[in-house]
């Protein structure tokens, strides 16, 4: 891998400086509170850019399928895996009369298992993995009827790395790699593949998408909001809380067209005057087990850009909803699903390598525990945030240069808003 560093802080000392663009002042958060807009939002982005949905790790055999209960664009989703090993997608619909397809005891209940076909059990018509119509009951009864049009009605359907995305766009003629673009293609070679142990954490947040999603790109917020729970990481700056702050603040920023990424330092995966009991037992804690670090010398070339030896975590927000992160456990994944202007729904899965031991299994439930803590804890501020902001008693956001990521989400979602109603409206 190469040693030198792939990015590097201006000279000025501020990174807005690397990306002018964006510019420096107040920014309108209409975005976040306007129903108006999230309406044109959900045609906009969600509609027409390529959605992650699960890993290959869930579709092991031919046959096997799950479904995706998607709110945001009144639809459901079978991902199978073909009698061709061909991942598809299909929207969860019989063509015959419209009846859901897959689904058990509650109809909006997501669901998963294995099936040699897809079978409705409103008529008892059956259909091919890949779709096609098998046979409709009573043929006796049809008329004037082309079983080559009788199909499942598919979604596009890609595999990066072995992620599983979506795009409801029939138009789109990208692939989910080209669209990802050069920070995926910098942290390809990854070990992604599993067995893993799979840990999951679902919630509903009264609060915008993308709220969420700026508590997660960056770390200005960790001294003040994680002081409880970042003891070691937060000591340096308790003394003076306006200084620079080696351990919270960004070692590095990386935009790439709608993506973007932050790399930041590590909590010490060892014994410091800060560890609690149960970290020196079962020798864990937040930043993951202390007898297992990163081999930094084997990492894809993208991930700790700066070379730097206090090297922690890197998160990959992939627009518009997708963040990935690496540290020294594994990696884990958080998707924000909107379920209105000022509510989504949050799922996290982290994938860690299986224990071998039951200490090293209790040593990743501790280390879960703590980051189930500190999902709450960036949780906790924000329903009472979105109240305020509905109130309208301010009308734009002020955000500093630690805050260039929560800048940046923010404008690529408004100037695709913004393209996508110009060229509805013809360009006018």
């Amino acid at each position: 891998m190469e040693r030198d560093p792939i990015v590097t802080k201006p000279r000025s000392g501020h990174w807005s400086d690397a990306y002018p663009e964006l510019g420096r002042g107040p920014v309108p958060l209409d975005d976040c509170v306007s129903r108006e807009f999230y309406e044109k939002e959900r045609e906009h982005v969600f509609r027409k850019n390529w959605l992650y949905v699960g890993r290959v790790e869930r579709l092991p055999r031919k046959g096997s399928y799950f479904t995706r209960e998607l709110g945001f664009a009144s639809t459901s989703i079978i991902v199978v895996r073909g009698k061709d090993d061909v991942i598809r997608a299909f929207h969860n619909i019989c063509p015959h009369r419209g009846n859901k397809l897959v689904w058990r005891d509650d109809p909006f209940e997501e669901v998963e298992g294995q099936a040699p076909a897809l079978y409705c059990r409103f008529h008892g018509w059956s259909f091919e993995l890949d779709g096609s119509l098998i046979a409709p009951t009573r043929k006796d009864l049809l008329l004037d009827f082309d079983a080559d049009k009788c199909r499942v009605p598919p979604v596009q359907c890609d595999v990066w790395e072995g992620f599983i995305f979506i795009n409801l766009n029939p138009d789109n003629t990208e692939s989910v790699r080209n669209f990802l673009g050069e920070l995926a293609r910098g942290i390809e070679g990854y070990p992604f593949a599993g067995p893993h142990q799979v840990y999951r954490f679902k919630a509903e947040i009264q609060c915008n998408w993308k709220i969420f999603m700026d508590g997660f790109a960056e770390s200005y917020h960790g001294p003040y909001l994680h002081a409880a729970s970042f003891g070691n990481l937060t000591a340096a700056a308790k003394a003076a809380l306006e200084a620079p702050n080696p351990f919270t603040d960004a070692l590095a920023y990386r935009l790439e067209g709608l993506h973007r990424m932050f790399s930041f330092a590590g909590e010490p995966s060892r014994k410091t005057p800060y560890s609690k009991p149960i970290e020196c037992v079962f020798e864990a804690s937040a930043a993951g087990p202390w007898n297992k670090k990163i081999d930094v010398g084997s990492l894809p070339r993208g991930l700790n850009p700066t070379r730097s030896e206090n090297y922690g975590f890197d998160s990959f927000q992939f627009f518009p909803n997708f963040v990935l992160i690496f540290g020294a456990s594994g990696f884990t994944t958080h998707v924000h699903w909107p379920t209105g202007p000022h509510s989504h729904i949050i799922e996290v899965e982290m994938f860690y390598r299986p224990p071998t031991t039951h200490k090293e299994r209790l040593g990743q439930e501790l280390t879960v525990t703590f980051l189930n803590d500190i999902i709450l804890e960036d949780s906790s501020p924000l329903e009472g945030m979105q109240a305020m902001l509905n109130s309208g008693a301010i009308r734009e956001f002020h955000f500093n240069d630690e805050e260039l990521l929560v800048r940046h989400l923010h404008k690529v979602v408004v100037d695709q808003v913004n393209a996508g109603e110009e060229k509805k409206g013809g360009g006018k």
